[in-house]
């Protein structure tokens, strides 16, 4: 346990931090007017959406690095080759998705705009936009780094890095979107230049340190070739499908709060940022998990997978669980954080906000479990089961329920619905999870056993040949 905590904590910081940096660049928008909050967000929002495709397809090279690394404790040579190997697939990926998503951002103005969007809206988010796309590049890369980093059990790495950004990227942002009147656009600049100038200090860094030296991306140039990143697309694609699926039945549910008005919608809102405050702190513990089991599944030691297995779905479960049942027992809390003091919906939020977050509460656990389940497998290399799960799941148990419950109670039925979804999800995922472990042991203890057998009949052969030998 002492070890997953290690790995973890770091982990979790560096979620938050990021969050922090998201809190940051709407107080900004705020300070410029409502409106740039507005089209701000409807630009994050898109952003984030396309940075999905390319974010969770570069990032399991975590795991075939961690896989690499635990080959490594045996075998040294093939292990740092195929570390190489996946660290260039890695960063060669990042750069064909970054060129193969630019035409994206061009469309998306007119998609927003038949989408029925404000006009002015979309004219801010496209000036966010067009400026923040140029920070993909950089992201990516450093989101390799840390897989690589991460897979060698230096979490802590990151957690600097990560504060390091925000640090940097608050003034740089406000001094092109206030001091050089820059507006909106100065702030997706300023998050742009932020992570360029971290991604070449973060590099510098790890490759400058003894550990990583040998694995320099300007080293053994000819290692770059498209085979590198068949395994990565082997095991994104699919982890790419599955965080979309996700992702699509939480904005279904935005939708669905929608048409139950606005305060609805607000409460939703609400929820989902409780939600993912579980989630990033689930999402530490998993990830953690996920890499300690590749390294064990290179080593092939079905013992520490099933350890490290059960030992993040038990740590997310507890914290899940304590998240929820304070939020439970105190939503007056949240009352008093988001409720604003005049607003004529203010009192209707209150009344309605307790119910709808014991719901929200049961989901933080399920959602835990989902998303542990389906980081562990993909540190198995397991990834097309669990897209199937997740079909199954989001699409054809949680959004009808959600639909369904509706009618009967409202806003909590939503979340019950999402909440049932997400628990089939979970349930579904754990049972593969364990299934594919007991698979795992007992491919290793056939492979031993007939490692043996060739052993005993190697040898059996030498005393022959060494009979005959004398017999001559």
């Amino acid at each position: 346990m002492k070890k997953l905590l290690s790995l973890a904590v770091p982990l979790i910081i560096s979620q938050l931090v990021a969050q922090l940096l998201v809190f940051t660049d709407v107080w900004m928008m705020a300070q410029l007017s409502i409106l740039a909050i507005g089209g701000g967000g409807l630009g994050a929002s898109v952003y984030s959406f396309v940075f999905i495709i390319a974010g969770s397809t570069v990032g399991c090279v975590a795991n075939l690095i961690a896989i690499a690394y635990g080959k490594r404790m045996h075998q040294k040579e093939l292990g740092d080759s195929e570390i190489r190997t996946a660290l260039k697939g890695g960063i060669l990926l990042a750069l064909m998705l970054t060129i193969v998503l630019q035409p994206v951002f061009f469309m998306l103005e007119g998609w927003l705009l038949k989408a029925e969007q404000d006009p002015q809206a979309v004219a801010l988010a496209m000036d966010y936009l067009n400026a923040l796309k140029w920070s993909m590049l950089p992201t990516l890369i450093l989101l390799v780094l840390r897989s690589l980093v991460s897979a060698f059990g230096d979490a802590r790495s990151i957690m600097i890095m990560s504060l390091a950004t925000v640090i940097l990227n608050v003034p740089i942002s406000y001094l092109f979107a206030f001091t050089m009147n820059m507006g909106i656009a100065g702030l997706g600049y300023g998050t742009s230049l932020a992570s360029l100038i971290m991604m070449l200090a973060y590099g510098y860094w790890v490759f400058r340190h003894p550990r990583y030296r040998q694995y320099t991306p300007f080293s053994g140039l000819h290692e770059y070739k498209l085979g590198a990143i068949k395994p990565l697309l082997a095991i994104g694609v699919p982890i790419m499908i599955a965080t979309l699926l996700e992702h699509a039945l939480f904005s279904g549910g935005a939708l669905l709060a929608g048409t139950l008005g606005a305060v609805s919608l607000a409460i939703h809102q609400i929820a989902m940022q409780c939600l993912n405050l579980s989630w990033n702190i689930a999402f530490g513990f998993s990830q953690a998990a996920s890499i300690l089991v590749s390294q064990h599944v290179g080593s092939k030691e079905p013992d520490m997978v099933r350890q490290y297995a059960k030992q993040g779905l038990f740590v997310v479960t507890a914290t899940s669980a304590v998240i929820g049942l304070l939020l439970s027992i105190w939503p007056e809390f949240l009352t008093e954080v988001f409720s604003i003091e005049g607003d004529v919906l203010a009192q209707e939020l209150v009344s309605a906000l307790p119910g709808v977050m014991i719901m929200v509460a049961m989901c933080f656990v399920v959602d835990a479990w989902q998303l542990t389940a389906i980081s562990v497998l993909r540190g198995m290399k397991v990834v097309i089961g669990p897209t199937i799960s997740t079909v199954v799941g989001y699409w054809l148990i949680g959004l009808p329920a959600a639909w369904l419950l509706m009618k009967l109670m409202g806003l909590e039925g939503v979340w019950a619905g999402m909440g049932i979804g997400l628990a089939a999800t979970g349930v579904m995922l754990v049972l593969l999870l364990f299934k594919h472990i007991a698979k795992f042991e007992r491919d290793v203890s056939q492979a031993s056993i007939a490692n043996g057998s060739m052993n005993i009949g190697t040898e059996g052969k030498a005393r022959d040949i060494e009979a005959q030998a004398l017999v001559v």
